[in-house]
Parts: structure tokens; C-alpha cells; sequence
């Protein structure tokens, strides 16, 4: 009887603690939603209130979490510590404490789930801006071309489709930006960078992102013309898409390109 008991009790706490999980997931991804709010048109740059609500929540989940809940809140941890760091500061400082903390903790997490597609990419998303913010020799040192090639295959072989095909638009981006550095790094090439952000393309015809990548892509191969277009049709996309900070940012860099394009 005692026994029996105890396995109830057992029972219930733990079915207890999945509501609670539960709920904090939705609680955290509604956070997530409003990322743009109070948004700041003439800085670009959005209001961290709602990001950091987000944030402690995640990380509160992680506390208990196992299996596939602890998987999805650590990779949705990883993608607001990149929202902060690239929409929230213009601070350099600021924003490389919060690439590292969210580089941290994906370098840890891909140790338990080495699988993850969102895992793979939003860590190979962070370790981008992050060899943004610390510049070409830090990153060169820490090999992240290398890395954030490795992590997007992963994440492809994983799932193709996740975030808009975003193993595809990130992998093609660092093959169009990485500098070709012989015989140390012999793959990052603009021509293939087209290639992979055309199978990007193809799966998600309406990100936004992947249309910018690929358009200047397309223009450093000499295809001008559907490169413009590609751009134009982003300037005259209506409606949400990728976030209202994402849009607004994206955009803005739309139009500075476009200007430098016509010179």
C-alpha cells in the first residue's frame, strides 16, 4: 500500500511539473512574440523588456527539463540571446557578453543533443555575429567558418526545412563571406554560396533573409538584374515576416545595398 502510494505521489509530481513546463513554454514563447514591441524606428533597435522575460523563462524550464522539452528550450534560449545581442544594443561590449553567453551554451547543449536542428543552427547563428563583433583574427583563431559550416550540414541532415531552411540560408552565407585563405580554408566560394542559398530558396520562397543573401550572391556572380529584383521584393513585402525588428533592420540594409549597387 505504502508502495503504491509513493508511486503516485511520484505520478503526480511529475505530471505536475510537464503542466508547469508546459505552461512556462507558452508563457516564454508569448514573450517571444513580443519582441518588437515599443520598437525604435529612428535607432533601429527594439526594447529588451520583452526579450529578457523570455530569456529567464527559458532558462527557467532548463532547471527541470529533459528529453525533447529540454532540447527546444535551449535552442529557443540561443535564438533570444541573439535577438538581445543584434536588435536590443548597439553597445560592441554588450553584445559580445551575450554572443558568448549563447555560444556557451550551445557548444554545452550540442553535447547531449549533437542531432538538434535548431540546436546546430542557432549555434552556428551566434558564432556568426560573434566573429562579427570580435573580427576576422579572433574568428580565424577559433576556426568558425569551419564551425559554422560543420553546424549547418548538421542541421540540414537534421531538418532541411527548420526556420525557413535556415541550415541552408546560414551555411550559403558563410560560403559568400568567409574568406578563402589558402591552403588553410579552401571551400568558401560565391558560386557555391548561390547554389546552397538557391536550395534555401526553393524551400522557403518567402524569407526575407534568405532573399538578401541570395540576391547579393546572385550579384557578385554578375546576375544583376534578378538580384535587384530580389531586393525590390523584399522593400515591398507588406505585413510581418521574419519580426518587426527583423523586418525593420533587414530592410534598412536592403535599401543601403541597393544605394551602393547603383553607384
Amino acid at each position: 500500500m505504502k508502495k503504491s502510494f509513493a508511486l503516485l505521489v511520484v505520478f503526480v509530481l511529475f505530471f505536475s511539473l510537464n503542466l508547469l513546463a508546459q505552461g512556462l513554454m507558452e508563457k516564454a514563447d508569448e514573450y517571444w512574440d513580443k519582441r518588437g514591441e515599443n520598437f525604435d524606428t529612428a535607432k533601429l533597435l527594439a526594447d529588451s523588456a520583452q526579450i529578457n522575460q523570455a530569456i529567464e523563462l527559458y532558462k527557467q524550464i532548463l532547471t527541470n527539463a529533459k528529453g525533447q522539452e529540454k532540447e527546444e528550450a535551449t535552442w529557443k534560449l540561443i535564438r533570444a540571446y541573439y535577438f538581445k545581442g543584434k536588435y536590443c544594443t548597439a553597445d560592441k561590449e554588450m553584445k559580445k557578453k551575450i554572443y558568448d553567453l549563447g555560444k556557451d551554451i550551445g557548444e554545452n547543449a550540442l553535447k547531449e543533443f549533437p542531432n538538434s536542428a535548431g540546436i546546430n543552427l542557432f549555434t552556428a547563428i551566434v558564432w556568426g555575429v560573434w566573429g562579427e563583433e570580435y573580427g576576422i583574427l579572433a574568428a580565424a583563431r577559433k576556426g568558425v567558418a569551419g564551425k559554422i559550416k560543420e553546424l549547418c550540414e548538421k542541421s540540414i541532415k537534421a531538418d532541411s526545412k527548420f526556420d525557413g531552411a535556415g541550415g541552408y540560408r546560414v551555411l550559403g552565407r558563410v560560403y559568400f563571406k568567409a574568406p578563402k585563405i589558402w591552403p588553410i580554408l579552401r571551400w568558401p566560394s560565391k558560386e557555391k554560396a548561390v547554389e546552397i542559398l538557391e536550395k534555401g530558396y526553393k524551400l522557403a520562397p518567402e524569407n526575407l533573409t534568405t532573399k538578401q543573401f541570395l540576391a547579393e550572391a546572385l550579384y557578385s556572380q554578375g546576375k544583376k538584374v534578378r538580384a535587384k529584383k530580389l531586393m525590390n521584393e523584399i522593400l515591398n513585402a507588406t505585413g510581418v515576416h521574419e519580426g518587426v525588428a527583423e523586418d525593420a533592420v533587414l530592410k534598412n540594409e536592403v535599401r543601403n545595398t541597393l544605394k551602393e549597387w547603383q553607384k
